[in-house]
């Protein structure tokens, strides 16, 4: 049976912390998202209970992220974010058009099929 997740992020010393929860939709909406947490992104995963256990199956069909933050732009972070050269570099040579600021304070590239989220 496949069953869907939702994988939440948080910030950690060198990548992000991550904890999957269960949930039975993927609609935003629904997702009650923890405070400390800076994103998430649902995901879906094929499980076969064989007597005792649960055998599953790689994590496929990942949402984009929702993001809690704001988009912005090389040139934003050029004039908003100070000491953002290294920032800067990472965003040229990598060919992002858009970074988020989390809620948090860290920066992650923004994909066509990421969103941000409005805080409540």
């Amino acid at each position: 049976m496949q069953k869907t997740y939702v994988e939440i992020l948080y910030p950690g010393a060198f990548v992000s912390e991550t904890e999957v929860r269960p949930v039975d939709s993927r609609d935003p909406a629904k997702f009650q998202a923890p405070e400390g947490c800076f994103g998430y992104r649902f995901f879906d995963r094929e499980e076969v209970v064989s007597g005792d256990e649960v055998l599953a199956g790689k994590p496929k069909n990942y949402s984009g992220t929702h993001y809690f933050g704001k988009a912005m732009t090389v040139d934003e972070v050029k004039a908003q974010v100070p000491n953002s050269d290294i920032l800067v570099r990472n965003m040229q040579g990598n060919g992002w058009d858009r970074v988020v600021k989390t809620r948090c304070g860290n920066f992650q590239p923004l994909t066509s099929l990421d969103t941000i989220v409005a805080e409540k």
